[in-house]
C-alpha cells in the first residue's frame, strides 16, 4: 500500500514538474505531427528513389492463330508464339531521371523542415510571452497585495478619526480599480499559454508549468554568419539542381530501347526471333522543346533565388536595426524604473506616511511605477518579437 501511494505522489510531482524550453522543442522535434510527416515523406522519397533506379518488369508476349494455307491444304493448323520483352533505360538518362527526382525531393523536405522551423521559432516566442506575463502578474500580485496591506490600516484609522471619508474612498476605488487589473492580467497569463499549447499540440504539455529561467538574454548586438543560406535558398539551388539533370536526360541521342526474344512455332517451321527496338529522338522536336523549357525553368529559379537573397539581405540589415533600437528602449525603462523604485517611491511613501502628500499624489506615483513596470514588460516582448522574426528570416537551423 505505501508503495503504491508512493508510486502516486510520485507521479502527480513529475506531472507537475516545470518544463524548460529546450524539452519542449525535443518533444516538438519527436512527438508533434509536423514532425512525423516530415520523417514519413523522407521514407517515402527514399522508397520513390529505389522505385525508380530499378528496371522495369519483364513482359511477357503470346500470339496464337488458326492457319490454312491456299495450296496445301493437308497442311492447315495452329501457330503460336511466345516471348519476353525488356525495356532498358539508357543509362545516362536513368542517371539523369534518378538525380532530377532525388533533388527535387531534397527541394520538398527543406521546404517542410523551413515550416517547421518557424513553427519551432513561434513557440519559442510564445514561450517568452507567456513567461513575461507571469513575470507581470506576480509583480502586479505583489503591488496589489501591498496596497491592499495598506489599505486594511488605512480603514482602521478612518475608523479612529485620523484620516478623511474622501481618503479613504480614493484609496477603495484605487483597490478596486487594482482588483480589476489583476484579473485582467490573469486572463492574458491563459490567454498567452492557451496560444502556446494550441502550436504545441501536446496534450500532456497541459499539466507541466514553464520553467521561464532559460528565456534568451536581451542583448543589443547578436551576430550571424549571413553568408550561410536559407533553408528556402536550399530548395531552390536543389530545384536548378534537377532542372540541370533534365536538360542533360534531353540531350541524349535515345532515351530507351527495347530488347525481344521470342519463340514461333508455324505449321511448317519453328522460328526463334530476337529484335531490338530505339526510338530515333532526331525525328521529333520534343527532346529540344523539352530543353528549352528545362533551361528558361533553371533561369526563372536562379533570379528568383536572386531576389529571395536580396529581399532577406536587407530584411536582416532592418531588423537587426530595429533589435538594436527595441534595446536601447527596454533599457532606458529600465533604468528609470530603478530609479523611480529605488529613489523617488520611498521618498513619495515616507511623504505620504508623514502627511506631507496627499492620498491622490500617492497614488498616482503608485500608478506611474506601475506602468512603468507594464512599459517594460511590453519592451521585452517587442524586443522577443523582433527577435525571432529576426530567426525566421535567417532561417538558422539546430
Amino acid at each position: 500500500m505505501r508503495l503504491i501511494l508512493l508510486l502516486l505522489v510520485c507521479n502527480i510531482f513529475l506531472q507537475a514538474s516545470d518544463i524548460s524550453l529546450d524539452e519542449i522543442v525535443q518533444k516538438l522535434k519527436n512527438e508533434h505531427p509536423m514532425a512525423k510527416s516530415i520523417k514519413a515523406y523522407e521514407a517515402a522519397y527514399s522508397a520513390e528513389n529505389r522505385a525508380i533506379s530499378s528496371n522495369k518488369a519483364l513482359q511477357l508476349t503470346t500470339e496464337g492463330a488458326y492457319a490454312k494455307p491456299d495450296l496445301d491444304l493437308d497442311s492447315s493448323g495452329f501457330e503460336y508464339s511466345i516471348g519476353v520483352e525488356q525495356n532498358f533505360l539508357n543509362p545516362s538518362v536513368k542517371k539523369s531521371i534518378l538525380k532530377s527526382n532525388r533533388y527535387q525531393n531534397d527541394a520538398q523536405i527543406l521546404i517542410l523542415k523551413h515550416d517547421f522551423l518557424l513553427l519551432q521559432n513561434d513557440v519559442r516566442l510564445l514561450y517568452h510571452i507567456n513567461c513575461l506575463d507571469k513575470k507581470a502578474i506576480l509583480q502586479y500580485k505583489e503591488s496589489y497585495l501591498a496596497f491592499e496591506t495598506l489599505y486594511m490600516k488605512k480603514e482602521k484609522a478612518y475608523q479612529y478619526g485620523e484620516i478623511s471619508k474622501k481618503e479613504l474612498l480614493q484609496l477603495q476605488i484605487e483597490l478596486e480599480r487594482l482588483k480589476g487589473n489583476f484579473n485582467y492580467y490573469q486572463s492574458q497569463v491563459k490567454a498567452s499559454r492557451d496560444a502556446l499549447e494550441s502550436k504545441i499540440l501536446m496534450p500532456m504539455f497541459k499539466d507541466n508549468a514553464l520553467s521561464c529561467t532559460d528565456t534568451y538574454p536581451v542583448v543589443e548586438n547578436l551576430f550571424f554568419n549571413i553568408a550561410q543560406e536559407s533553408m528556402i535558398e536550399e530548395s531552390l539551388d536543389k530545384k536548378i539542381l534537377s532542372l540541370k539533370s533534365d536538360f542533360n536526360r534531353y540531350e541524349k541521342p535515345f532515351d530507351s530501347f527495347t530488347f525481344s526474344a521470342a519463340f514461333k512455332n508455324e505449321i511448317d517451321t519453328k522460328r526463334y526471333v530476337v529484335g531490338l527496338s530505339v526510338p530515333l529522338n532526331f525525328t521529333s522536336s520534343f527532346n529540344e522543346e523539352s530543353r528549352a523549357v528545362a533551361l528558361n525553368k533553371k533561369s526563372a529559379l536562379e533570379y528568383e533565388k536572386q531576389k529571395l537573397k536580396l529581399t532577406r539581405e536587407s530584411e536582416i540589415t532592418l531588423l537587426q536595426k530595429q533589435l538594436s533600437q527595441a534595446f536601447q528602449s527596454t533599457e532606458l525603462v529600465a533604468s528609470i524604473l530603478k530609479r523611480y523604485e529605488n529613489e523617488l517611491m520611498p521618498l513619495v511613501e515616507r511623504g505620504y506616511r508623514l502627511g506631507e502628500d496627499s492620498a491622490i499624489e500617492y497614488l498616482m506615483s503608485q500608478r506611474d511605477m506601475w506602468m512603468y513596470k507594464k512599459d517594460l514588460i511590453q519592451h521585452y516582448k517587442k524586443y522577443y518579437e523582433i527577435l525571432f522574426r529576426l530567426y525566421n528570416v535567417l532561417q538558422i537551423k539546430d
